[in-house]
């Protein structure tokens, strides 16, 4: 039943980056409120019917109509409503992060929506009308690869609380999950020639300066930046485009007797030790090599291919 219910939804609301809510994608029954005034209502017929009572029909007739116009107000409370991703969002596995979704209002206000990924925390938020707003919404990552998020539920219980009126989008979440990295001793390459070693010297750049960075063992005491530390301000070391740094071969090679998993979630924590210990490095995987280098942007690469490593 639920393979069945998962192919109709499927045609239903297929993935998409960007969806526009109508009747096709919107669902409403009422709510456990909803149900104990239709009960209220029935009480009132069944009262009005054997009192022969007027003001009673009165009543109930107009409750009813309460009741119906509910029903369409909340319909229109999210019909209409555009929702689409934003930005690529990044991460580890086993971390919680906030994925990015953009709401839009075309022609009217949306109220009191609760908006999340499948049992997770829920989101509040409200949209005025002609307004475009950027949310976060929290999702705990469960497997390395592209991004891969479940159906996303949207719901309200506007006006009254009569009536569930919900949806089950399935965004194209852009993203990369990278391996859950695990911290240990660099292993140096078994290649041929010196730049295999676990240790060696890399060139960048002209003689400028950079700028200031924590003094590590073994940095040149030319560079030291005496001033500062007269001053009380720490030992810090000054870094030029022309320094000589110490490069790290990360090779997939090294890493022997192991899964295909954990020798990914190895090298991912040497890529960390290496960019948080200023390190040049390179990363060497059976179907790619990466040369060495520094940064934000070859980090990101060294991990994303990691995390697409099949």
């Amino acid at each position: 039943m639920k393979h069945y219910w998962k192919k109709w939804l499927d045609r239903r609301i297929p993935l998409n980056e960007k969806v526009e809510l109508s009747q096709r994608s919107i669902f409403i029954l009422p709510s456990k409120i909803g149900f104990m005034f239709a009960l209220l209502l029935i009480l009132l017929m069944v009262t009005a019917i054997n009192y022969q009572n007027s003001l009673i029909f009165a009543l109930a007739f107009w409750l009813f109509s309460v009741a119906l116009s509910a029903m369409i107000f909340s319909f229109r409370n999210l019909s209409g409503l555009v929702i689409k991703t934003s930005h690529p969002a990044f991460g580890f596995v086993g971390e919680h992060i906030e994925i990015p979704i953009r709401l839009k209002s075309n022609k009217r206000q949306h109220q009191g929506l609760e908006i999340a990924w499948l049992k997770e925390d829920l989101r509040e938020v409200a949209i005025m009308a002609n307004q475009e707003k950027e949310i976060t919404i929290p999702f705990q990552l469960q497997k390395r690869g592209h991004l891969e998020t479940p159906r996303l539920s949207l719901k309200s219980y506007y006006p009254f609380g009569l009536y569930k009126c919900w949806t089950w989008l399935s965004l194209k979440t852009p993203g990369v999950v990278f391996p859950k990295p695990i911290f240990s001793p660099f292993i140096a390459g078994e290649g041929e020639g010196n730049d295999t070693q676990s240790d060696i010297s890399l060139s960048v750049g002209n003689d400028e300066f950079m700028g200031f960075r924590n003094y590590q063992v073994g940095d040149s005491l030319k560079h030291v930046a005496w001033k500062y530390l007269a001053k009380g301000k720490g030992l810090l070391s000054k870094e030029y485009d022309s320094q000589q740094l110490s490069m790290q071969w990360l090779d997939w090679h090294s890493l022997q007797n192991m899964s295909l998993e954990s020798r990914l979630s190895h090298l991912c924590g040497w890529v960390l030790q290496a960019e948080q210990e200023g390190r040049a490095y390179g990363l060497r995987l059976p179907t790619i090599t990466i040369q060495p280098g520094q940064g934000d942007q070859h980090r990101t690469h060294c991990l994303t291919q990691l995390a697409l490593y099949s």
